[in-house]
């Protein structure tokens, strides 16, 4: 029974590396999530600021439009003024008050175009710096994406490893109710079936066993199991 349970030990210690193994194979793509949602979210940033950039042109260049509509309807007015066609001083003068107006409206127009072509300048700037942190996340998720591929690689080796391993082990045991017990055990204990005890403490569940569990324990003639956890014990000195 003896070199069974150290078979069914020595089972455990690689079905808990393949288990480890499995677990990070399974996280490793998590890293790569997180990169490729910052990515994600740069592009829609950068996006949204490609669209706030059309619209600030068009809003450009419509201003640009109305400045030069007022510029020539100033120039008209003040040839007109200055053409010696018009000779009422009345007339010269609601003419003067047009045409002051119109200046007027120009110098708004013009300082809104001035705000829209420093927000504009101030948006493109926004959008070189949002280009340029988007290459170097791409670039940085192509890696992350190449080195986890290569780990995966790595760890598929290491199980298939372990796996021929286990199946070595598992042609020398040949008690197929203690491989049963061990299997149903592993599941609901967290991968700890088997535990090793050397006193009268159940190192899986702390229970302070019974005298004539450790004496049969110490023999190891028979299977123990814990009478509160009931892992299969096995005694080291």
């Amino acid at each position: 029974m003896i070199e069974q349970l150290e078979m069914l030990l020595e089972l455990q210690k690689i079905d808990s590396n393949i288990d480890e193994e499995e677990k990070e194979k399974r996280e490793l793509p998590t890293k790569v999530e997180k990169i490729a949602k910052e990515v994600k979210e740069l592009q829609n940033q950068l996006e949204s600021r490609k669209k706030i950039s059309k619209e600030l042109l068009l809003k450009l260049s419509r201003k640009e439009l109305d400045l030069s509509e007022k510029s020539n309807k100033i120039k008209k007015h003040q040839e007109d003024l200055y053409g010696g066609k018009i000779s009422d001083i009345k007339e010269l003068k609601q003419l003067q008050g047009v045409i002051n107006s119109y200046q007027e409206e120009k110098k708004m127009v013009e300082d809104e175009l001035l705000e829209l072509m420093e927000e504009v300048e101030k948006n493109n700037k926004l959008i070189d710096q949002l280009e340029e942190d988007l290459k170097r996340r791409e670039e940085y998720l192509g890696e992350a994406q190449q080195e986890i591929t290569s780990s995966i690689s790595k760890i598929e080796e290491k199980i298939n490893f372990y796996y021929n391993k286990r199946g070595e082990i598992l042609k020398q045991i040949n008690d197929s109710h203690l491989l049963a017990e061990y299997k149903s055990l592993r599941r609901g204990k967290n991968g700890k079936a088997v535990i090793e005890v050397n006193s009268s403490i159940c190192t899986g569940c702390y229970l302070d066993l019974p005298s004539d569990i450790v004496y049969q324990l110490k023999k190891g003639e028979i299977l123990v199991t814990c009478p509160n956890c009931s892992r299969i014990l096995v005694w080291r000195e």
